[in-house]
């Protein structure tokens, strides 16, 4: 016998129209099971809840119900309450119902999963759900090259040092601009990028805060932008806001750049923008302690089999250096060093060769950390107005006691302040690299990590990854571009 949850939504608009009360929905879903000898095993109600999101206590407790394997089956009387967002519907019902082998029936529309017909229901949904995703995706594109085209900047994740983004256009940040032209200044006269960013971080703050990465300092000498031009999927327009270096400066600094990256020329046996032993120095923080982790190694053998093997481990658990000992009692994981080479290594070539892992970054660089953390918080706050409108709407209507009202106002008000108070405090985080320098890095970088010396590798490896965690046998890549 199927257990079967019911479930019932309605919004205070709905609760007055015939056929959606409470009652009615309840009476149609029990007599539906019992003309079909199903158990009901519990009805999960969403008075006054709006089915745009899945925001709702019932539909939670149902989700959880069905995640631990206590129903056989999902009812509803329409599509719509369970949800009116086709996306919502079409994201339950793959990824919560069936992940749980949990069929799903909707009485009006005769929607059965169970059956062949659903299945082919939700394929087509599947099917338009993903044209609407494609859709949207393209007009968003086709958007963001039209405003390249005409010279605007395209937003998104990150404003560039020495600007400020002000109604969708970039405008000089006098105090960045300036510390922008240092850049230049510095890596023109022969300074390697490593000094660069140490002087720059040590000296100077930018709006967003320090000189937070080495690979700032790449993207401002790569990066067209300061010349007075847009960049956006390859291709270079020229913008509406004021250049900041002129084009002669800029382009000495790229082929100095280029030729000391990749040992070009003149610079064949100069210096180098980063000198280490190993490629991942620096990179490496223990998941356990948060100290950093260094490369020792240690012999084995004798005479000609005398062989070095070089190992990453936590400076706590090295215990070498007591300013760097974070937890003396520290026992994370120590890699062998061509190890956790060969992984990281192996992390940044997938990355080149699957132009739509980039893709999805690139989505998620172009939101706006600030915007999207203030729009949640604005949803929330939106959401609270709400539950007070339905609290006078149920007192209104007789269903809700003067002090419980004033109870559950005061409640709701708190959550409120509270949130606006988050949204005051809301920090913009800046990507370290862009995703357009990225992926020029990555265009050549199966070159560099397969014939490439190790100053190439390393450099390579520091400017697309900010960090690297290690927790155990779980080791996750901070990538730059996040």
């Amino acid at each position: 016998m199927n257990k079967v949850a019911c479930y019932v939504r309605v919004s205070t608009v709905e609760q007055a129209e015939e056929g959606y009360s409470i009652g009615a929905q309840t009476d149609r879903l029990i007599a539906y099971c019992k003309a079909r000898d199903w158990l009901v095993y519990d009805t999960y109600i969403d008075a006054g809840y709006s089915g745009s999101n899945t925001d709702r206590p019932g539909l939670k407790q149902m989700i959880h119900d069905v995640k631990n394997k206590k129903i056989d089956l999902v009812l509803v009387y329409k599509l719509d309450r369970l949800s009116r967002s086709q996306k919502d519907t079409l994201l339950l019902i793959e990824d919560v119902f069936n992940t749980n082998d949990v069929s799903f029936v909707s009485i009006n529309e005769n929607f059965d999963t169970s059956t062949p017909f659903g299945r082919a229901m939700v394929g087509m949904l599947s099917v338009f759900a993903q044209l609407e995703r494609e859709q949207i995706k393209e007009r968003s594109r086709m958007g963001r090259v039209e405003r390249a085209k005409d010279g605007y900047f395209h937003g998104g994740g990150f404003t560039p040092i020495g600007y400020d983004y002000v109604d969708g256009e970039l405008i000089i940040n006098d105090f960045e601009a300036m510390q922008v032209r240092k850049v230049f200044e510095l890596f023109l006269s022969g300074w390697p990028l490593n000094r660069i960013w140490d002087h720059m971080k040590s000296k100077y703050t930018t709006q967003h805060g320090s000189w937070s990465s080495h690979s700032s300092i790449v993207s401002i000498i790569t990066t067209p932008i300061y010349t007075g031009k847009i960049t956006y999927l390859g291709e270079t327009y020229e913008g509406r806001h004021e250049a900041i270096v002129d084009e002669e400066t800029y382009n000495k600094a790229y082929q100095r750049y280029e030729a000391v990256r990749w040992n070009k020329g003149d610079n064949k046996h100069k210096e180098r923008p980063f000198q280490a032993k190993y490629i991942l120095t620096g990179l490496v923080i223990c998941g356990h302690c948060e100290a950093r982790y260094f490369a020792k190694g240690n012999y084995s053998g004798k005479g000609d089999k005398l062989n070095y093997r070089a190992y990453y481990t936590c400076y706590s658990r090295a215990k070498t250096n007591k300013e760097l000992i974070n937890n003396p009692h520290c026992k994370n994981k120590t890699y062998y060093q061509g190890d956790l080479d060969a992984i990281i290594i192996g992390e940044i070539k997938k990355l080149s060769f699957d132009p739509s892992v980039m893709e999805r970054f690139e989505a998620r660089s172009e939101t706006n950390h600030i915007a999207k953390n203030n729009a949640l918080i604005e949803s929330k706050v939106a959401d609270t107005d709400k539950q007070l409108a339905r609290m006078l709407d149920l007192y209104q209507m007789g269903n809700l006691p003067m002090s419980t009202l004033f109870d559950r106002i005061e409640v709701l008000n708190n959550q409120k302040n509270q949130l606006l108070d988050q949204l005051v405090d809301v920090v913009d985080v800046r990507p370290k690299l862009t995703i357009w320098n990225a992926e020029r890095l990555l265009a050549g970088a199966v070159n560099i990590l397969e014939n490439g010396d190790l100053s190439e590798k390393r450099e390579l490896v520091h400017a697309l990854i900010d960090k690297i965690i290690i927790e155990g046998e779980d080791l996750t890549i901070h990538w730059a571009f996040q």
